[in-house]
Parts: C-alpha cells; sequence; structure tokens
C-alpha cells in the first residue's frame, strides 16, 4: 500500500470499529437502524467481532507502516481521532429535531 494512503485506511478502520460499538448500545440502535425493533444478541456479537477485527487490522497496518515504536503510537492516536470521529457523528445523526423536544 502507498504511504500515502496508509494513514487514512488505519483512521478508516478505528472509524469503522467504533461506529461498530456505537451500534451496539441500544440506543443508538433504536435511533440510527430500527426504532420498532430490540437490538439482538446475535448481532451485537457480530458488531464487537468486526470492531474486534477493524482495531487489528489497524494496528496491524500502522506497525507494518511505521515498526513497532511509533505504529503503536500512530494506532493509540488514530484510536482517539476514529473515536471522536464516531462520537461526533452519532451526536449529529440522533439529535432531535428542531423544535421538537424528547
Amino acid at each position: 500500500m502507498p504511504d500515502i494512503l496508509s494513514f487514512p485506511a488505519i483512521f478508516g478502520l478505528c472509524y469503522l470499529a467504533f461506529g461498530a460499538l456505537a451500534l451496539t448500545v441500544e440506543r443508538h440502535w433504536r435511533d440510527l437502524v430500527d426504532s420498532r425493533r430490540a437490538l439482538p444478541r446475535r448481532t451485537v456479537l457480530r458488531l464487537r467481532c468486526a470492531a474486534v477485527l477493524c482495531m487489528a487490522a489497524a494496528l496491524s497496518a500502522a506497525v507494518h507502516r511505521d515498526g513497532a515504536g511509533f505504529g503503536i503510537l500512530l494506532w493509540v492516536l488514530a484510536l482517539t481521532a476514529g473515536a471522536l470521529a464516531v462520537s461526533a457523528t452519532v451526536t449529529w445523526l440522533c439529535r432531535p429535531a428542531r423544535g421538537r423536544t424528547r
């Protein structure tokens, strides 16, 4: 993978991981996916497994890109940025309509 594309790929994997983890929260599931149906346990397990695999792939890409020392630091920074981006996205998508109170 070209060096210029590796950092966006690492960040994207971290974003996907935290997005999957956010969907395992019952309230986020109801707000974003299906308000009529409860979150199935099997789906929770699959989303958590997908999140772990995405984080592991991001760690592998970061270590491959920059070695163990700086790669782990890059991975932690990408995790932080991904978590912040997902929290902003979920906050924006789950906001109530203007003038409507919950």
